[in-house]
């Protein structure tokens, strides 16, 4: 009888001492999983940056790019400009009447489309 209390102390004591480790373990492996986790997290922040900063570059580059195309058609739109009142202007000095004509002409059809 005097084995079995003996052993069922040990046993007792074992189980302790298990679950002692079976603690240790779990503590441990939780601080490694916030470790890791916080890793990941640096990890994903970093790449999140990275992508932000490519994006504010790839908007940076088509706001340049229109930027660019907008001062071309500005600068094609005001030689049209001239282009077309030098035109008008020999016209005008050429053949008075029939630009008379023309202008009073499409001053009409503008008119007739205005109203509609």
């Amino acid at each position: 009888m005097a084995s079995r209390r003996k052993s069922s102390v040990t046993t007792a004591e074992d189980i302790g001492n298990d679950l002692q480790t079976l603690r240790a373990d779990v503590t441990r492996l939780a601080e490694q999983f916030g470790e890791a986790l916080s890793t990941t997290s640096q990890e994903a922040l970093g790449d999140m940056k990275v992508q932000v900063r490519r994006i504010k570059e790839n908007v940076d580059s088509i706001v340049s790019s229109a930027g660019d195309r907008g001062r071309e058609a500005k600068d094609a739109v005001r030689e049209a400009a001239e282009s077309s009142v030098d035109t008008l202007e020999d016209s005008l000095r050429s053949r008075p009447l029939t630009t008379l004509g023309m202008a009073i002409a499409l001053g009409f059809v503008l008119g007739t489309i205005w109203r509609r």
